[in-house]
Formats: C-alpha cells, sequence, structure tokens
C-alpha cells in the first residue's frame, strides 16, 4: 500500500516536459512509456496514468487522451532532472533555452559570414593591384610606341595617290560589269 500511496503523492508531467526536464528527445520518452506500458502488472504502470482501466474507457468512448508519467518513474529511470518541477517556468526555461541555441547559431553564421568578406576584401584587393600594374604597363607601351605626328606635305602626297588609284580602278570596272551583263542576260534576248 506504500507504494499506490507513493504514486498518489508524485506529481505526474506530460510526455513533453518530461523531455524538457530530463533533456531526453520526446522520443525517448515515449518508448520508455511504452515499455511499462506493454507490462501491465509491473509496479511502474501504476505511476502511468491513465490506468489501464481508464485507458479502456476512454478509447471505447473514443475521447482523447495523453499519458502522464509520474516524476518518481522517470527519477528513477534518467536520474535527477535538470529543471526544477515548475509548470510555468519549465515553458520559459524552454524558451530561453531555445533562444540560447538560435543565439550560438546566429554567432556561427555571422562567424562564416566574416571569414567569406575578408577572403573576398583580400581577392578585390589583388584585383586592384593587378589593374594598377597593368595601367603602369599600358603607359609604358604608350610612351614607347608614341609617334611623332606626321608632315603635311607627305600626308596630301598619299592622299593625292590613293585618289588616282581609286579612280583608275572604278573605270576599268564598269567595262567589265557591262561584258557580264550582256553574257547572262538572257532578258536582252527575248
Amino acid at each position: 500500500m506504500t507504494n499506490s500511496s507513493a504514486s498518489a503523492t508524485a506529481p505526474y508531467i506530460s510526455i513533453k516536459d518530461a523531455s524538457i526536464r530530463y533533456q531526453k528527445a520526446e522520443i525517448t520518452i515515449r518508448r520508455f512509456v511504452r515499455s511499462v506500458l506493454e507490462k501491465e502488472k509491473a509496479v511502474d504502470r501504476e505511476m502511468i496514468h491513465p490506468l489501464p482501466q481508464d485507458a479502456v474507457k476512454l478509447k471505447k468512448m473514443k475521447k482523447p487522451f495523453a499519458y502522464t508519467i509520474s516524476d518518481e518513474l522517470l527519477r528513477k529511470q534518467y536520474g535527477e532532472g535538470n529543471a526544477a518541477p515548475q509548470s510555468h517556468g519549465t515553458s520559459q526555461g524552454s524558451y530561453v533555452h531555445l533562444l540560447e541555441h538560435t543565439n550560438r547559431s546566429f554567432e556561427q553564421q555571422l562567424q562564416v559570414k566574416d571569414e567569406q568578406i575578408r577572403v573576398l576584401a583580400q581577392a578585390i584587393d589583388g584585383l586592384s593591384e593587378r589593374q594598377r600594374e597593368t595601367n603602369v604597363l599600358m603607359k609604358g607601351l604608350q610612351e614607347r610606341f608614341l609617334l611623332s605626328a606626321p608632315k603635311e606635305d607627305f600626308v596630301e602626297g598619299i592622299v593625292g595617290e590613293a585618289d588616282v588609284v581609286q579612280k583608275k580602278a572604278v573605270k576599268e570596272k564598269k567595262p567589265e560589269k557591262a561584258k557580264k551583263a550582256r553574257k547572262g542576260s538572257w532578258w536582252k534576248v527575248w
């Protein structure tokens, strides 16, 4: 009888709260509960609510229910929990834990981004230096191959000769075109 009185005074918590308090995955707690439920005659079965007869009644009435576990049974299985048994504080603790985890992941992402920015800045500096070197080389080439301005007499002579050569080529081409037109034209035959 001491066992049943102990189970009556022990607080019962949900599987989700148990996973937070004992820092175990919910599926781990569910597996433990399932293993205890399979042994209906076990002493530990009385530490999980609803009891077998109550669960059968709820199933017949098609009412949903969730199992709750005695804190004593959980301590026996997993040792002492990290969080104190508080209904309001537990949810607050889970939010704080979630925020801390989120902050850590953001800090890691920022470190990666800072490293990427540093590498890209180095690449840009290297490319700027190469561009400066290219500009210096191009200036040197321009100075080396810079020609003095040509004399005006020489330019006029070249232009005058080019006009004469072009006029001769035009005169010579016209008769050739006329000959070709007479030979290949079938229209003029009609």
